[in-house]
């Protein structure tokens, strides 16, 4: 019963007779690309043409998290996916779609000693919503998670399962390392895409810039290195606000956002263009150009205003 419930929670419409009718590209060496990351794809004209003019080739759209609940009624905790993305507008022509799921920690630890199948599960479920969606031909899935030195045998299992089940439809698996994670042996996976950004600690009152900052990104390579996983790089291309009480964190709030409370301030962060270039250089420097290209975080044209045409393909070259 156990099994069913989980199977049950992870059942997506079945869309066997669903196709798609786009033709299929060809494998390309490198590609401009972008992150999706919001609960809504709802695409807007400025965007589009942000695309069109960027080259912009594929999206690493995020479908659903993977997160652990506890059910109102029984108190039993269990993994369940959440904030599924609703699709509003089509998939533009000639973009190719990588879905990406989010695994939070509690989710991975859960999974340990489980008899359910995880890995085919989020497979499965990625590759529906793909299908219902007419998301196109589907050449790589993505898992991201902030695995830990702890939890990374438990992140290599369902990674090791759900790369079989793929290879089995000639689907790539890749995923998103961070910079700590650098320090241990790749997760058992096709590629990574080394996220440079959130690089500091958000909660810290003394630091600078949580977003991106190169003083908190030079400990983790400090000398040229060859890292066993082919690495894109990924850029982060927007700002926020850091709110702060009496230097405790409160939350995290619109760079625009105001306060009005005594002892409170906000730290406002975006990283600049010079600052992302210096650390694409530095990056380069230490593990090589990126294998499969540079891609932008995210696709929001409130964000990507704040960057010139000739900024961000600077950032895209390779």
């Amino acid at each position: 019963m156990r099994l069913m419930k989980y199977i049950c929670l992870f059942t997506f419409i079945v869309v066997i007779t669903l196709g798609c009718s786009r033709e299929k590209k060809s494998e390309v060496k490198g590609h401009n690309s972008i992150y999706y990351w919001k609960t809504t794809f709802e695409l807007d004209s400025s965007e589009v043409s942000f695309m069109e003019k960027h080259n912009i080739e594929r999206i690493y759209m995020r479908m659903f998290d993977v997160a652990l609940l506890r059910d109102f009624l029984s108190g039993e905790e269990g993994v369940e996916p959440i904030a599924t993305t609703k699709f509003i507008s089509e998939v533009p022509e000639n973009i190719e779609i990588v879905p990406v799921t989010y695994i939070t920690l509690g989710a991975l630890k859960n999974m340990q000693n489980c008899d359910v199948d995880y890995a085919s599960l989020i497979v499965e479920r990625l590759l529906a919503m793909c299908n219902y969606n007419k998301c196109g031909e589907i050449k790589e899935i993505q898992f991201d998670c902030d695995w830990t030195k702890t939890t990374k045998y438990i992140y290599d299992d369902l990674c090791r399962k759900a790369k079989a089940i793929l290879a089995d439809r000639g689907i790539k698996l890749s995923a998103t390392i961070r910079l700590h994670q650098l320090r241990e042996m790749p997760p058992p996976v096709d590629k990574g895409v080394l996220m440079l950004y959130n690089t500091g600690s958000l909660k810290d009152p003394e630091t600078r810039n949580s977003i991106l900052d190169i003083t908190n990104v030079k400990p983790y390579i400090k000398k040229k290195k060859s890292y066993s996983l082919p690495l894109s790089y990924a850029y982060p291309l927007f700002g926020w606000g850091v709110k702060f009480k009496d230097d405790k964190f409160v939350s995290i709030v619109s760079e625009n956002d105001s306060v009005s409370v005594e002892n409170e301030y906000i730290r406002r962060e975006r990283p600049t263009c010079r600052e992302i270039y210096k650390v694409k250089a530095f990056v380069e420097s230490r593990l090589g150009q990126p294998t499969c290209g540079n891609i932008l975080y995210h696709l929001d044209d409130e964000q990507l205003k704040n960057y010139s045409d000739e900024e961000i393909d600077k950032i895209l070259a390779y």
